[in-house]
C-alpha cells in the first residue's frame, strides 16, 4: 500500500496548545450532546504538562483537548527534525516497561434512554516512521468500562505498528505522514485521519471512560491524542468524509539514514528487547 503524506492546507489562524490539567475544564471542552448521561466526575493521572486545550489544529478537528507523553505546548510548529519532540518526564506508566503515562478518567451515569458513547479524535507520534514495527510501540487506549475501543477504520487497534508496519511500509490507509520539511504546523512525524470512537454503554449504571497514552520501552519520543471539542456524547459526531490525499514524494531512504544514529543508541540501551 502506498504511503500518503499530509495534503491539508495550513489553517488561517495559528495552531495553538495551552497547557491545562484542570479536569473540569477539559471535560467542559469535550462534552457535546450528553443527554442521558449524568453525574460526571474527572480524574487525571500524569504530569501536568501532558494535558492541554488546542485550537485551529491542522487535522480538521478545530478545537479540543490533547493528552501527550510529552509537553503538549511543544506540539505546534513546523516539523524540522524527526526527533524534536523528545520529552521524558521520568514518570511511570501503567505497567512494567511503560513510561510517562497521561490518563484522563471520566466517570458518569447512563440512564436507559442511551446506549452508546461517541467522540472524534486523532492519534499521532514522533515514533513514526523510524521505529515502526519495533518494541517502541507507544500505547494508546480508549477504555470504556475496561474494554479498549481505540480502533482504526478496519477494526485494528490504533497503535504505531498497525499504522506503519515498518519504516518502509506497508502503511495503513488511516495513516498520514508528516515528514521533515512539510508545511503542516504540527511537529509530530505522523498521525491518523480523524477517527470516531463508538462504545456501548452500561444502562442504568455508572460507566468509566479512560483515555490513556504512554511511552513503551523507554520514555523517549512523544505521542499524543487529540479529542475534538463538543463531540463526547450520545449522538454520532458529524465527521466529514476523509480528504483525498495525493500520492507522496517522500524520500524514505534519507529518512532512514537520519534515524540510524538514534536507533543504534536506543538498541544499545535496550539489549533486553527483541525487535
Amino acid at each position: 500500500m502506498a504511503l500518503t503524506t499530509v495534503g491539508l492546507a495550513t489553517p488561517a489562524a495559528a495552531f495553538t496548545v495551552s497547557q491545562n490539567n484542570d479536569g473540569k475544564a477539559l471535560l467542559e471542552v469535550l462534552l457535546g450532546n450528553s443527554q442521558g448521561l449524568h453525574d460526571f466526575s474527572v480524574n487525571l493521572q500524569g504530569h501536568g504538562d501532558a494535558f492541554g486545550i488546542f485550537n485551529n489544529d491542522p487535522f480538521g478537528l478545530g478545537a479540543g483537548i490533547v493528552l501527550s507523553t510529552g509537553k503538549v505546548e511543544e506540539l505546534p510548529g513546523l516539523n524540522e527534525s524527526v526527533y524534536d519532540l523528545n520529552t521524558d518526564f521520568h514518570m511511570p506508566g501503567s505497567q512494567p516497561g511503560t513510561f510517562d503515562l497521561a490518563q484522563l478518567d471520566l466517570h458518569f451515569y447512563a440512564d436507559d434512554t442511551v446506549d452508546r458513547l461517541f467522540f472524534d479524535y486523532v492519534f499521532g507520534s514522533e515514533e513514526f516512521l523510524e521505529f515502526a514495527g519495533s518494541p517502541w510501540n507507544d500505547s494508546f487506549e480508549l477504555l470504556l468500562n475496561g474494554v479498549n475501543l481505540a480502533q482504526l477504520s478496519d477494526g485494528q487497534e490504533v497503535n504505531i505498528n498497525n499504522l506503519a508496519y515498518s519504516p518502509t511500509g506497508p502503511f495503513h490507509p488511516d495513516y498520514i505522514d508528516n515528514p521533515v520539511g512539510s508545511n503542516t504546523p504540527v511537529r509530530l512525524n505522523g498521525y491518523t485521519r480523524t477517527l470516531t470512537f463508538e462504545g456501548r454503554l452500561q444502562q442504568n449504571a455508572m460507566n468509566t471512560l479512560s483515555i490513556r497514552i504512554q511511552d513503551v520501552a523507554d520514555g523517549e519520543l512523544d505521542s499524543a491524542v487529540f479529542l475534538k471539542a463538543g463531540t463526547l456524547g450520545t449522538v454520532t459526531p458529524a465527521t466529514p468524509p476523509a480528504e483525498q490525499v495525493p500520492e507522496p514524494n517522500v524520500i524514505l531512504g534519507l529518512l532512514m539514514l537520519s534515524g540510524m544514529a538514534i536507533a543504534g543508541k536506543r538498541q544499545q540501551g535496550h539489549q533486553d528487547l527483541n525487535p
